[in-house]
């Protein structure tokens, strides 16, 4: 799966830089010139609401996959006043600065999909997606996913990656930490990933097994994977390293999971694999040791209800530490 893009915004020209980022990923999966219109404006339009109301944010972006066509996410995240009444804010053309400007309701207006979190004194998050035009709807029976995958600053690659395989009832999940930064780092987590690819079908203690011996010659990672069965509504889960894990129900956390000690690889004990009940309202939390490890939504009301991709941005918003690699993976049943 593809690594975030992470643009800091503190002045104009960093507003400029995310529409151009932006553009480039739009015309990389084939939007036409109107959608990619509609991206730049967006970019353009949340770039400058950070500045405006909260001084600074960041911009997270990202290509995923939606109705087996690709798709373009823009997440803007701040920690500036927040706003007390959200839905008055999307209005269009309101805004609170005193230099006009559409404001968010243009946002959810030229998005595909949009989503808006904010709290007083805490910040603010939004969320823009589009789907390519020949998109499929979303299959209704896939686990929702929201990810953020950013590089440790300075380096020219993530050493952290995710991969997921789903079918009707079974949704498999991967996170790799590879062993330091960098480059070997990439490569380690990469290979957990691809793993997962050419066994989908094999448990999670199983897979876990072959990341450990396919990772033999390489720096080694952190790797966990769960496997969710909402048939049977219950999850496995084996994890090798500081990869963490948490169950919610709703917005209530209700199990954290347990990984063992060690560096797939290099260094295993005995694997094992733990089963744990899955809620029907169920959300699983996935993060690598570049959040910290009071990552999670007990300081972040009504978060849980949101789009899976905005819980991860706000999440990494709050509980990144910017020393390493970061990955966050978010799960809910849609």
């Amino acid at each position: 799966m593809s690594e975030s893009v992470l643009v800091d915004i503190a002045e104009p020209t960093d507003v400029a830089q995310l529409r151009r980022i932006a553009m480039r990923m739009a015309d990389s999966i084939g939007f036409d010139e109107t959608q990619a219109g509609r991206v730049a404006i967006v970019a353009t339009e949340a770039g400058t609401n950070m500045l405006k109301h909260a001084g600074r944010g960041e911009a997270v972006l990202r290509i995923g996959e939606d109705g087996g066509s690709p798709s373009l996410e823009i997440l803007a995240l701040d920690q500036g006043p927040g706003v007390q009444d959200i839905e008055k804010c999307l209005a269009d053309g309101y805004t609170t600065a005193t230099s006009p400007g559409e404001g968010l309701g243009a946002i959810r207006r030229l998005s595909t999909d949009a989503d808006f979190y904010s709290l007083p004194g805490v910040g603010t998050a939004v969320l823009a997606r589009w789907r390519a035009q020949h998109a499929l709807p979303a299959e209704s029976d896939r686990m929702q996913l929201g990810v953020v995958n950013l590089m440790k600053p300075g380096q020219d690659v993530c050493g952290d990656s995710w991969g997921v395989e789903q079918t009707e009832n079974l949704t498999t999940i991967l996170v790799a930490d590879g062993l330091g930064h960098g480059y070997d780092a990439w490569l380690a987590s990469k290979e957990a990933v691809r793993v997962l690819h050419d066994y989908p079908d094999a448990t999670a203690v199983e897979l876990l097994q072959l990341v450990h011996q396919a990772l033999r010659s390489s720096r080694g990672a952190a790797v966990a994977i769960a496997r969710i069965d909402r048939g049977q509504g219950e999850m496995t889960f084996a994890g090798l390293g500081n990869i963490m894990a948490q169950i919610y129900d709703g917005a209530e956390p209700r199990q954290h999971l347990v990984s063992v000690n060690g560096t797939a690889g290099h260094q295993a004990p005995k694997l094992r694999e733990f089963t744990y009940p899955w809620p029907r309202k169920g959300m699983l939390a996935l993060f690598s040791d570049g959040l910290t490890t009071g990552t999670g939504l007990h300081s972040l009301p009504g978060l849980a209800f949101h789009d899976p991709a905005l819980i991860a941005g706000v999440l990494y918003s709050h509980f990144t530490r910017r020393l390493d690699d970061a990955t966050i993976v978010i799960a809910r049943a849609a």
